[in-house]
């Protein structure tokens, strides 16, 4: 085999690859978190307090997760007249089984969440709690079974 034939094959190879890593990758799906997470980096910082509002808290909220059922347990200080509540589960894998759920209080100081979309695997979960004209977050990573 010449010296031509060969520097072509190779040349025709490098070709072949390039054109094959270009086609995977434009098949590959980049979500970011929200549709608006540049305008939320902005305000970063109102996040920080909130975290560290919930983290301040005499008894922090806590979660519990069994099967398909989430129960939320909201400490009674922040039980107020004007407590407003939002979950919101983040699935990193895939955009389209986000869920964003609001919830009130009824006096139990627990929110049971049951959602058919909640499908099996891990979620970013973020509670956001407005009381007492604060804000408080509390994320975390869960695993749906």
């Amino acid at each position: 085999m010449s010296w031509g034939i060969r520097i072509t094959v190779l040349y025709m190879s490098f070709v072949v690859l390039i054109l094959t890593l270009v086609f995977i990758t434009t098949k590959n799906k980049e979500e970011l978190e929200s549709k608006d997470y540049y305008k939320q980096e902005l305000a970063y910082q109102s996040k920080i307090d909130a975290i560290t509002n919930a983290n301040s808290l005499s008894s922090p909220i806590n979660y519990q997760v069994s099967g398909k059922v989430v129960s939320i347990n909201i400490p009674a200080e922040l039980q107020t007249k004007d407590f407003t509540g939002e979950i919101y589960f983040f699935r990193p894998s895939d955009a389209s089984k986000d869920i964003n759920l609001k919830f009130k209080m009824d006096g139990s100081g627990q929110v049971n969440i049951t959602d058919s979309k909640l499908v099996s695997g891990v979620y970013k979960m973020k509670i956001t709690v407005n009381s007492n004209g604060k804000k408080y977050i509390k994320e975390e990573l869960i695993n749906m079974n």
